[in-house]
């Protein structure tokens, strides 16, 4: 007899097991045992942790259960304990990582808190839910500025709205809130749209940066950022007139500035856009991209003039352009964008020689012949003075489509076939979707 009771024992623990997984208040009392289990001695007993989390989501499926404030406040107390442990380790370890689950288990605890609050018929039970929703906050605040660290503001978006939003419930409430006082939010509202912003969640974020923007917010990023996106929502006379608003309040600041640039960029406004780069390049005489892209307006505006023929302002805009890449090329020795746009310039100047040439290669009299030659010994000295900076961003980048169509055709004109095909065939290794292993040129 005695040799039976093991298996009798083993078997009537199976069946308190299966019991306690068909019977949902029974599993709702196992959660609750094992939560409190866990908080009195949480370093020993992080498996009953696990267990009050098998038994809260057993629990909550119970038609009864699905209906008492009491289970969905215990299912909010035990995924913030789950958030908790991860959290303990961080004050102890500062460089520890918050995992990914510990972002679904405080998404888990502040959707159970609001369902206790929306059940609640007693004071206490919506009380406790409202602890528990003050809880999961600050967690969402760890886990959100844990990536704003990281600049990873896209996935901060989410704690960063979860953490505003239960503020904001929690003052609604009549409960101390999660921040002080209006300046906080503000900040913490400002901080949230930029998120939203990287997220892609354009509605949110506009929503957030108008009302800050009313408000006369401090950070002239909110002014260009919402200017962005009524342009995007073709809500011009808006976005100017946010435009003019920040201009006033924030006079000379470069990201206002750049934001004005962007849009004339987009409008193609050229003969703006000069004196607004220079004022930005004063404001940031160390921005790289400042320069480049005043030499790439003024190398546009080269072009212009050359379609009408106004070859004193042609010069003049080319030698300006020439002189803002070398001004980028200074500063930044290794800088392919500056190194492209020289010989990209020298090589639309010998273009547009080239259009001259086909005019006059009609001339067949002597004189129109010495014309013509000497238009080609100018092309070929642009394309010449073209190709060493061509060649430099190939010897940095042998996969760049740009670069090679620039050297397959400058070789082309130079009527050096063999070099031609050479980065025509490089050409088509990287339009085909591959990637040449090594340059033609090197260092």
């Amino acid at each position: 007899m005695r040799k039976l009771l093991p298996g009798i024992f083993a078997f009537c623990l199976l069946a308190v097991s299966l019991s306690a997984q068909d019977d949902p208040a029974k599993a709702y009392k196992a959660a609750t045992r094992a939560l409190s289990a866990y908080n009195l001695d949480p370093a020993n007993n992080k498996a009953k942790l696990q267990e009050a989390k098998t038994n809260i989501d057993i629990a909550i499926n119970g038609a009864v259960e699905k209906m008492d404030p009491k289970v969905w406040n215990s299912r909010a107390e035990v995924y913030n304990a789950l958030v908790g442990q991860e959290v303990n380790i961080l004050y102890i370890d500062q460089s520890h990582i918050l995992p990914a689950e510990s972002e679904s288990y405080a998404t888990e605890a502040v959707q159970s808190a609001r369902k206790a609050i929306e059940l609640a018929d007693k004071p206490f039970l919506k009380k406790a839910a409202l602890t528990s929703l003050s809880e999961t906050g600050r967690y969402f605040s760890i886990l959100g500025n844990q990536r704003l660290q990281t600049s990873d503001y896209a996935s901060a978006y989410k704690p960063m709205k979860y953490f505003l939003d239960i503020d904001q419930e929690l003052r609604a409430a009549g409960e101390t809130p999660l921040m002080e006082n209006a300046t906080d939010v503000a900040n913490q509202e400002f901080v949230t749209a930029f998120c939203a912003y990287s997220a892609g969640d354009m509605p949110v974020a506009k929503s957030l940066f108008s009302k800050l923007v009313e408000a006369g917010h401090e950070e002239p990023l909110a002014y260009s950022l919402y200017f962005n996106i009524l342009i995007q929502d073709k809500k011009e006379a808006e976005a100017l007139a946010v435009l003019d608003k920040a201009k006033v309040k924030f006079p000379g600041n470069t990201e206002i500035l750049i934001a004005e640039i962007n849009y004339f960029l987009k409008e193609n406004r050229l003969d703006e856009l000069t004196d607004k780069l220079k004022q930005a390049i004063e404001k940031e005489p160390g921005n790289l991209s400042l320069y480049t892209t005043l030499g790439s307006v003024y190398d546009q505006l080269f072009q212009r003039e050359l379609e009408t023929r106004n070859e004193e302002k042609s010069t003049q805009y080319f030698d300006e352009a020439l002189k803002y890449f070398n001004q980028a090329l200074e500063k930044d020795p290794k800088s392919t964008d500056a190194m492209y746009s020289i010989g990209a310039l020298y090589y639309n100047k010998a273009a547009a020689i080239s259009k001259e040439l086909k005019i006059l290669e009609e001339d067949i009299s002597k004189e129109g012949l010495k014309k013509y030659n000497v238009k080609k010994t100018e092309m070929y000295s642009y394309f010449d003075k073209a190709l060493p900076f061509f060649e430099k961003v190939e010897s940095m980048n042998p996969n760049d489509q740009n670069t090679l169509i620039a050297l397959k055709e400058i070789f082309a004109k130079k009527d050096e076939i063999e070099l031609s095909n050479e980065f025509k065939r490089r050409l088509e290794v990287v339009t085909g979707g591959g990637s040449n292993a090594d340059s033609y040129y090197k260092e």
